[in-house]
């Protein structure tokens, strides 16, 4: 792993994984920091107060800041007394309802990200949906102009994409692969007369 040193106003911690917006790299979305207590401390605190704060990747220099979202984060004391700290959106959490057609997502693992995109998808529309639709859903939002949008990873391996949705029109795009019949959305369907189906989740 590894580190590159954060900086704000004379205080120096490390960052082990960042990711920013795509359009502009100083708005940041994920951030691991690591180091003596206080400094994490003080670096989060200059962070969350929308004062920047500074890192140098390979001799080009970020100057980061925080978005207009509501952020969280988590602490854990290493065994070496160091403490590790993530901050991110609290619209990354599960089941957040700051914002019923918008969410992130974090993770390292390429095998889960589809699963992971239908559990937060899920738990943010009212429209039933099935869990194998999981790969369908995916590739219709990106589809979409704006739905789905990979940021940028400038440090680590972890990656990020941040999710917005129409929510009438995500009915519509199911209601039109029911109409058309597509083998994706029917095969975990029941037929109840001539056009009608229902989910079956047995």
């Amino acid at each position: 792993m590894k580190l590159y040193p954060l900086y704000a106003r004379g205080i120096k911690a490390y960052c082990s994984n960042l990711i920013v917006d795509t359009q502009e790299d100083d708005i940041v979305y994920f951030m691991s920091i690591c180091g003596y207590q206080t400094a994490v401390k003080g670096i989060l605190a200059n962070f969350l107060e929308h004062n920047g704060i500074n890192l140098m990747i390979e001799r080009k220099d970020y100057y980061l800041t925080r978005s207009y979202l509501n952020y969280t984060f988590h602490s854990k004391k290493l065994p070496s007394g160091l403490l590790h700290t993530i901050i991110l959106p609290k619209l990354a959490l599960p089941n957040n309802d700051e914002n019923k057609n918008s969410f992130f997502m974090f993770t390292d693992s390429e095998n889960e990200i589809q699963s992971l995109f239908f559990r937060h998808l899920d738990t943010k529309t009212d429209t039933p949906l099935h869990p194998s639709w999981d790969v369908w859903l995916w590739n219709k939002f990106k589809e979409q102009d704006t739905w789905l949008c990979e940021l940028t990873t400038l440090v680590g391996t972890l990656k990020g994409y941040r999710v917005e949705f129409i929510p009438y029109q995500l009915q519509e795009l199911i209601a039109e692969a029911i109409q058309h019949k597509e083998p994706e959305i029917i095969q975990c369907m029941r037929q109840k007369g001539d056009s009608h189906y229902e989910l079956d989740f047995s």
